[in-house]
């Protein structure tokens, strides 16, 4: 017979201690025990709640040890190809940085500093997200750092589709805004009433109505569906991301994007297979961090960043430019190496 946890241990203690207390026989406990429930729990509850929260929050609970197990491994066997990675983002930080700060300088028209504005913000959050995989692989959580991934590459795609647009579309994209804001605006409100919050006002729903109304005459009806704002490009019908992925060419990543959405949705593939559990450890349950299957995300997280970046570069023929895209290349290539020998060990 398995060995019982420590709180399911606490809780049968005190339970037995109640019923030691108890006059009559173990059926009887069992009848009084099931018409006194209610208050029943609440003595044990009362009794147990901060030895148990005190387990709970310490150093020695199941879940802690395997954490601080999991984290002498992985500081153990990926240090170095995580500090390449941190470097590889610190790089990518820069580049952002370098080209908002010489090209809005160089540009004198409300266009072209829309458009800088909207791909270096693109790129910041491509770069921040970029941090947080490397958050979730320092920690050992690899198929929450693929579910970040897959937030990277949409960024990445809508990145690369916005540098080949007219002002026009990157206009488009912006304005979209308004749209999105009218629907979690009436989608706040249909949830109000069950939260208790403070709904938005009519007058500020009205505005927002406008607001869209506005839009919608300036660029058609089509405008409100989803990615309205590709109806320049896309027929209607394809407006959606795989066809934007196609677009930019970057379709070749659609099988791994699917597979790295099974560790957002609540699909049956999600649960039985994971890129935290080897092989031989598909069966089990893992509530916490494990040491491997961070090479997808890292390879991937990588050559989005790349792509972004390396582009944000092509805006200037030069020296520097030149230098910078052969160290993405070196650094790209020694962390994904790292991370595959480490994986194939």
């Amino acid at each position: 017979m398995e060995r019982p946890y420590y709180i399911e241990n606490l809780i049968q203690d005190t339970i037995d201690k109640e019923r030691s207390k108890f006059q009559g026989t173990s059926e009887e406990f069992e009848k009084a025990f099931n018409k006194k429930i209610p208050e029943l729990i609440k003595t044990i509850t009362g009794g147990l709640a901060e030895t148990i929260f005190e387990y709970c929050v310490g150093e020695e609970n199941d879940l802690k040890k395997r954490e601080l197990e999991i984290a002498d491994k992985i500081e153990s066997k990926y240090k170095t190809g995580l500090t390449l990675f941190e470097g590889f983002i610190e790089l990518n930080s820069k580049i952002s940085s370098i080209t908002y700060d010489k090209f809005y300088k160089i540009f004198d028209t409300y266009e072209d500093h829309q458009k800088l504005d909207t791909l270096i913000s693109n790129h910041v959050r491509a770069c921040q997200i970029a941090n947080e995989i490397k958050v979730l692989v320092s920690n050992g959580f690899a198929d929450g750092a693929f579910a970040r991934w897959r937030t990277l590459h949409e960024i990445c795609v809508v990145f690369l589709y916005l540098y080949d647009s007219s002002y026009e579309i990157i206009e488009m994209y912006n304005d979209y805004a308004v749209i999105e804001e009218y629907r979690k605006a009436k989608s706040y409100n249909e949830c109000s009433d069950f939260f208790e919050w403070e709904p938005i006002s009519e007058k500020e729903l009205n505005q927002l109505s406008l607001d869209k109304e506005e839009v919608i005459s300036k660029y058609g009806k089509d405008f409100q569906k989803s990615y309205g704002w590709t109806m320049k490009s896309l027929p209607n019908g394809k407006r959606n991301f795989k066809e934007l992925e196609n677009l930019v060419a970057k379709d070749n990543l659609r099988a791994v994007y699917t597979w790295s959405n099974e560790s957002i949705h609540a699909g049956v593939s999600g649960i039985n297979t994971k890129l935290s559990l080897r092989d031989e450890e598909q069966n089990n349950f893992l509530t916490g961090p494990n040491d491997c299957g961070f090479l997808d995300p890292i390879q991937y997280a990588t050559d989005s960043l790349y792509e972004m970046s390396s582009v944000l570069l092509g805006m200037e023929d030069s020296i520097l430019n030149k230098v910078l895209v052969e160290l993405l290349v070196f650094f790209q290539n020694e962390i994904v190496k790292e991370f595959d020998r480490i994986e194939n060990e």
